[in-house]
Formats: structure tokens, C-alpha cells, sequence
């Protein structure tokens, strides 16, 4: 008997608009086809059954197995998952239902039909299926979790505990409004992005609610701490009645494990999409995760744009069949997509030699110069000018002045403050050290280009990684790393993130691959966390030595190992 597995995806997702159910299976080739249609036909069959609306139901094969779906109502969603496996396992010839029933029941349909039927009866609620139909009418953002049902968003925004639901005809319901919304999405350069977005905010006035792989922010307040990129922490930020702006990151796993977290969105942005996290929930090929990347269209409202770059094939190419309207932002001004919007006059972001330009319907104007932002160390962070140029394009469609869009850029320091463990350049006596989170290939490669401008007597690089990457992206990393030629290394191991490997087992393919490279095992290091492997980088330094130490964990520790060095 093969394998199967069904969750829940609560919003918008890779399949559908609407929330549903999806059952990850293994049905072994030869019997796909039989199945899924079967499967197909036994859900449907039950619905009929259960006197229930016929769902809508679909089927995704990929490299690892199978993805069975179907939508269901917000408050059926778990009894839904249940029907889901038991539809399959009758499909494949074998119940998966066996461990819900009494033992001395029979097993047989009609038995089940009962048994499901209760279970939707006990999580049905009509009075929440009655509020979010009458926001949706009156176009008034809804929503909901297992705990609580809201309607607005931040300041505009009131939340009940969703056994104690208002009586809809009591409210107030033009006091339910929308805030200025963004969502941002790509593979490298989120958090810098979202956190430029909300310093222009800022800058402009706004009570910024946000949440990252760091946590989530009301202002100047960080609510909780860890990573809130999915759907729980875009609720958390839309809940909070400070809040008069919010820019949400939205990363893979999110998006894939649950779907979005909200819609109404005014931007939703993509930074770029890169080989990363492959072979997690269905998602195998770059393909399948420029899809993936591009879910978060599914949030706009009707009026929203969708912020694109234009130097990444994935999104150039999959955004050739879209309808939304698209605003691309790019680092050379001759590309044919920035070439195109200027001639139509089309807001469009692009690099004009080092100042960073717009044009929009009344023709081009210079936003500033790449020197005055600070997180591009004078234009060598190339990347960076692309976040920059990202984040001007999403706040210019919240409805922020160029002038203050220029004003928050300039503001913006690359520091543990601004923008914690990314790109934090430190200046120790005469040794210079930068901390970043560059945990892929695509990353790293962007911040070897930057510090290959910067000057240094001798190189080093501290690195480690998570334990869920393959074999490969582990290796091709490790090989990036070493376009720095770096006179030193040190490899750390991530306890916390060993994800299924054995203690030393990522450190050792690192080292392997080091080898293989030929490396001399003496110059390179083990330690045991990132911030021991910073102690080890930090004893070996000396004058006008630069330090790139990736710290993709312990990263205050680390920050604290260069503070004691600097005392001393």
C-alpha cells in the first residue's frame, strides 16, 4: 500500500483561489491514472452522500508523487482531509479510516457515510460562513483561524474570538476598511526588501506592521521574535489596530504548506526566483518554483500591481501569459521589458548609469543617486540596487511620494538595527567584517561580487548550513565560496537545523567539497556553532583582513563575539 498524507490550505494557494484540501501521495506508476479518477469519483460520490456541494477537485503529478485536491468550505476544512484519505484509500483498494472508527464497527461505506457526516456536523459553523459571505459582499477584508475571526485590517480592523462571533446585523460595517498592503516574495532579498519598504513607510508617516523570517513588527515594537513569513504572522500584523500600513514577506514554505495568509493587496512583489528548497511539497524543478513564487498574484485586489524584475528569466518568462498589471524594475536600462514600458509611459524602475530613475505617465524623472543609499555600499551591492529599486516600485504603488520613497532609501543603514544579519559591515580597528544570511548559491554569488570591490590583505569565510538542502546545493555553495579565494575557512554546524542529518554530516560534505577543490585541510576550521566558528574567525584576524561570516544561526551571539573583540 503506497503512502498518503492530507493537509489543509486555508487561502489563496499554488492550486486555487479558494481554500482547500490536498492529499500528498505516492501512487506507484502504473496505477496513477486508475486512481486519481477514482479518487476523483469517490469524493464526489460522498459529497452526494453527505448532501453536501459537489467540490471542485483536481490532480497534480510531479517528480516525487502526486497531489489530490479539492476545495472545501472554512469550517469543513478538517473533516473535508478526512473524507480526502478515506476517498483514496478505497480508490486504492484499502481504507485509511480504519484508526477513526470503533473497533466493533464495520468498515464498510455506509458505516463511514455516518461517521463523516457527524464529523462535519460537529465542526460545522453557519454563523461563521454567514460573516465571511456578508464581508465578502460588502468588500470588507475577512479573517480567520482556528482561534479567531476578523474583519478590516490594523487600524481599521476588530477581532472576535471565533466562538463569540458578533451579530452581523449590529455592526458597523464602514468602519471595516482596508490599509495600504504589500506582499513580498523571491528567493533572496525579502527581508532587505520588506524591511526598505518599511523604513520608507516610516518615513512617510505610517504605523508599519511587518513580519519576516526575523518576526513582526507594529512600529518600533517587535512582537515576537522567529519566523513569521507565513500566513500566522501576515494575520498577526493585519489584527494589530496600530497598524496604519503593512508590508508581509512570504516565503516557499508558507505559501506551499497553507497557502496566503490574506488578500486585498495593493503590490505584490517578486524579488527573483532561484534554485532553492527543492523537492518540499511537490515543488522539484526552478520551474515549479517560479509557479510556486508566483501564488502571491492571487492576493491583489483588483486594482493591484504586481512588482517584477526584469533581469530574472523566471519571472520574465512566466509572466508573459499574465493579465495582471505589472511594473518591472531592472539594473540595465536597455533591457527590451524596461525599453517597452518607457515607450509606452508605464511605470517602470531602472538603473540610468548610478542613479536609480523612474517613469510613470508623465515621462522619466531620477529618484536618487545608488551612492546615497547606504545598503548598496556606494553600488557595489549590486543586489541591493535591485532591492532598492524593488522597494520603491512597491511603495510608489501604496501611494508614496517619490521625494519620500528617495528620503526612506537614503535613511536606510545596513546595520544589526536596519537590517540584522544582512549585509552588516563592521569596522573592528583595521579589520573589516560583514555578517549575511547568503544560505544558497544565488545569494552567496551576489555577495561575492560585492566584496570582490572591497579591498582586503587576506580573506575568510565562515559557513555552514541547514540540513534540509541536498548534497548538491551544499557542494555548489561551498564552491561559491570560494570565488572569494579565501586564505582562511571555518565550518560551523547548525544543531538546530539538522533537519534529518547526523551531527557533522553537512560539515563534512563542505569539507569534502573543499578537498575535492583542492583546499589545503590546513587552513580550514571546525567549530561547533556559528558563533564559535566567529571566535575562531576573530582570533585569526589581523590588520586589514576582511571576514565574510555567514551567520545563518546564533546570529546574536555572533553579533556579540564581534562586540567583546571590539573591547578589546
Amino acid at each position: 500500500m503506497f503512502e498518503f498524507e492530507g493537509r489543509r490550505l486555508t487561502g489563496a494557494n499554488f492550486f486555487s483561489h479558494l481554500p482547500l484540501v490536498i492529499i500528498d501521495a505516492e501512487i506507484p506508476s502504473g496505477q496513477v491514472e486508475r486512481i486519481v479518477k477514482d479518487w476523483a469519483e469517490k469524493v464526489k460520490s460522498l459529497h452526494k452522500k453527505l448532501a453536501r456541494k459537489l467540490p471542485e477537485t483536481g490532480y497534480r503529478a510531479h517528480e516525487k508523487g502526486q497531489s489530490l485536491y479539492f476545495t472545501a468550505p472554512i469550517d469543513a476544512l478538517y473533516s473535508a482531509i478526512d473524507l480526502g484519505e478515506f476517498a483514496l484509500g478505497i480508490a486504492a483498494g484499502e481504507s485509511h479510516l480504519d484508526d477513526l472508527l470503533s473497533q466493533d464497527s464495520e468498515h464498510d461505506v455506509i458505516s463511514v457515510v455516518d461517521y463523516l457526516g457527524k464529523l462535519f456536523e460537529e465542526e460545522a459553523r453557519p454563523d461563521l460562513l454567514n460573516l465571511q459571505a456578508l464581508a465578502h459582499q460588502k468588500e470588507v477584508p475577512f479573517l480567520w483561524c482556528d482561534d479567531y475571526v476578523s474583519l478590516g485590517y490594523g487600524q481599521f480592523s476588530q477581532t472576535w474570538d471565533r466562538d463569540k462571533l458578533p451579530d452581523p446585523e449590529l455592526l458597523d460595517w464602514n468602519k471595516y476598511k482596508t490599509i495600504p498592503l504589500a506582499f513580498v516574495t523571491g528567493t533572496n532579498g525579502k527581508s532587505t526588501t520588506t524591511r526598505l519598504c518599511s523604513q520608507i513607510l516610516k518615513g512617510a508617516g505610517r504605523t508599519v506592521g511587518f513580519s519576516s523570517t526575523d518576526g513582526i513588527w507594529a512600529g518600533d515594537k517587535c512582537l515576537d521574535s522567529g519566523d513569521y513569513s507565513g500566513p500566522g504572522g501576515a494575520r498577526e500584523v493585519l489584527r494589530n489596530q496600530e497598524v496604519s500600513a503593512a508590508v508581509l514577506e512570504v516565503a516557499r514554505g508558507g505559501l506551499l504548506r497553507r497557502g496566503l495568509g490574506a488578500s486585498n493587496a495593493d503590490v505584490a512583489l517578486i524579488t527573483n526566483v532561484a534554485r532553492d528548497h527543492l523537492g518540499e511539497y511537490g515543488v522539484n524543478t526552478l520551474d515549479e518554483l517560479v509557479e510556486a513564487k508566483f501564488v502571491v498574484r492571487k492576493s491583489l485586489a483588483p486594482t493591484g500591481k504586481l512588482v517584477l524584475n526584469a533581469d530574472d528569466a523566471g519571472c520574465v518568462n512566466f509572466a508573459k501569459n499574465l493579465q495582471e498589471d505589472i511594473v518591472w524594475f531592472g539594473l540595465d536600462k536597455t533591457n527590451p521589458l524596461i525599453q517597452q514600458d518607457l515607450e509606452r509611459n508605464r511605470l517602470v524602475f531602472f538603473l540610468d548609469g548610478e542613479h536609480i530613475r523612474y517613469s510613470d505617465s508623465k515621462g522619466e524623472k531620477t529618484l536618487c543617486a545608488v551612492k546615497d543609499i547606504p545598503v548598496t555600499f556606494a553600488g557595489a551591492a549590486r543586489h541591493n540596487v535591485a532591492n532598492a529599486m524593488a522597494a520603491s516600485a512597491v511603495c510608489y504603488g501604496l501611494g508614496i511620494s517619490a521625494l519620500l520613497i528617495a528620503s526612506g532609501l537614503k535613511s536606510f543603514e545596513s546595520n544589526r538595527k536596519n537590517n540584522p544579519g544582512r549585509g552588516n559591515l563592521f569596522k573592528v580597528g583595521k579589520v573589516s567584517i560583514m555578517v549575511d544570511f547568503a544560505h544558497n548559491p544565488h545569494g552567496l554569488s551576489a555577495v561575492v561580487r560585492t566584496l570582490e570591490k572591497m579591498p582586503a590583505r587576506r580573506r575568510l569565510v565562515m559557513m555552514g548550513h541547514a540540513g534540509d538542502r541536498s548534497d548538491t546545493d551544499i557542494q555548489e555553495l561551498t564552491r561559491v565560496a570560494l570565488k572569494l579565494s579565501p586564505e582562511r575557512i571555518v565550518l560551523f554546524e547548525l544543531e538546530e537545523y539538522l533537519r534529518g542529518r547526523s551531527q557533522g554530516e553537512v560539515s563534512n560534505i563542505m569539507f569534502n567539497t573543499l578537498v575535492q577543490q583542492g583546499i589545503d585541510p590546513g587552513i580550514v576550521s571546525l567549530a561547533d556553532s556559528p558563533s564559535a566558528g566567529t571566535k575562531i574567525a576573530l582570533d585569526w584576524a589581523q590588520d586589514d583582513d576582511f571576514l565574510l561570516l555567514l551567520a545563518l544561526g546564533d546570529r546574536e551571539k555572533v553579533f556579540d563575539e564581534i562586540d567583546l573583540y571590539a573591547q578589546k
